[in-house]
């Protein structure tokens, strides 16, 4: 039986694919194509990405409590306007019936106040006073993440993999205590497990390709890291499918080459900046400073691993206002207290003016399946062989 049905051309799709996984590479990374013969590449499409979580299953990471559920951050809201209880707890009792009664939804919008007059409370979070109850922060000592400032101080995590003390990962302080946010390794957060799955439909796919002499051995290794023409496809289960084929975008924007080494089976990169273009809905843009990445090819092929770095705040915090009401009634982050949370915990990047941090350290889950990437460059040579 006939592995892939011939095409006009004369050859298989199974092998055009093939031939496009192996000359990428010097498409890639300019190498020769003799040296392309004799590394080893992989080549992956991402199927999760989303903040590195690290909860506790006791909550003991979170002394003071989660975060209040929707009935709660809006009881308290309403009560910080100065609306009277008995008015207040008539409205909360339709967002027990399933519903979102209009006068809640236009308390919640327009309770900001500037010189007592109600303004646009997601457009202007200062407007709001500041309450840190509606956001605890996280206190565990554990988070997943890397050192990025190459100290150890006090309130820094320790990788539960890696081990490495010193970490940065500030937005797990400011977030870790958000219930939607609670996940583990292998435990997906509901946030980002349901945010994530829509993302995969409407952007381009991420894809990431790695290149050794030998990707079983201590040495150098190349990682690409960059966007496809293509959105990613969904096997059966609902997830990404296997063993795609991908355009690899030309855009250099979307480009990250990056040079690291391999030591016992671990991939360690670090780069003074990574971006990549995503969807506004959940990642407007990853831009990365002083990156670093931690990726393992495990035994069934896929990829995993955790990529960490400092990434504009206001940016972080645009994500979740962009959805404004949404985002306070269906999933209950209280959207000003979240733009101080990010702000109070924001620790890298300094503003030359003002003195205040621009960039909050985090980190990222990656998750990757076996894919074929295919360069313009790769397209025209292709082409010329027909």
């Amino acid at each position: 039986m006939a592995l892939a049905h011939p095409n006009r051309y004369g050859r298989s799709t199974l092998t055009r694919r093939l031939a496009a996984s192996a000359l990428s590479a010097a498409a890639f990374f300019g190498l020769a194509a003799q040296t392309t013969a004799s590394a080893e590449t992989r080549d992956f499409v991402v199927r999760w990405f989303m903040q590195a979580a690290n909860s506790y299953a006791d909550n003991s990471d979170c002394p003071e409590g989660l975060n209040p559920l929707p009935e709660e951050m809006v009881r308290r809201q309403l009560k910080a306007l100065g609306m009277p209880e008995g008015q207040r707890e008539e409205l909360i009792a339709g967002i027990n019936g399933g519903s979102s009664p209009p006068e809640i939804r236009e308390a919640l919008v327009y309770r900001g106040r500037v010189n007592g007059e109600p303004v646009h409370a997601y457009t202007y979070p200062t407007s709001v006073p500041d309450l840190p109850e509606l956001i605890p922060e996280n206190k565990g000592p554990l988070a997943y993440g890397f050192n990025l400032d190459g100290k150890v101080k006090a309130g820094d995590f320790t990788d539960p993999d890696s081990m490495e003390r010193g970490v940065d990962n500030a937005f797990w302080r400011a977030a870790g205590c958000l219930m939607n946010h609670r996940g583990t390794r292998t435990q997906r957060p509901t946030h980002g497990e349901q945010h994530w799955d829509l993302q995969r439909d409407k952007q381009p796919a991420w894809v990431v390709r790695v290149t050794a002499d030998d990707l079983t051995k201590d040495g150098p290794v190349t990682v690409f890291f960059g966007r496809a023409m293509e959105r990613p496809w969904r096997d059966a289960n609902g997830d990404v499918r296997k063993y795609s084929t991908f355009r690899v975008d030309p855009d250099v924007r979307w480009q990250n080459k990056l040079t690291g080494t391999i030591k016992n089976g671990v991939i360690n990169v670090t780069t003074d900046q990574m971006h990549l273009l995503g969807d506004p809905y959940v990642l407007v843009d990853l831009d990365l400073s002083k990156a670093h990445l931690r990726l393992t090819i495990l035994p069934d092929g896929n990829l995993e691993g955790v990529i960490g770095g400092y990434l504009p705040w206001l940016t972080v915090f645009y994500e979740y206002g962009s959805s404004g009401y949404t985002s306070e009634f269906m999933i209950g982050v209280n959207l000003p207290a979240m733009y101080y949370a990010l702000r109070r915990n924001a620790d890298g990047y300094p503003d030359p003016k003002t003195g205040e941090n621009t960039r909050i350290s985090t980190a990222y889950r990656v998750n990757g399946a076996p894919a074929f990437l295919l360069t313009k460059d790769e397209e025209s040579k292709l082409s010329s062989n027909k």
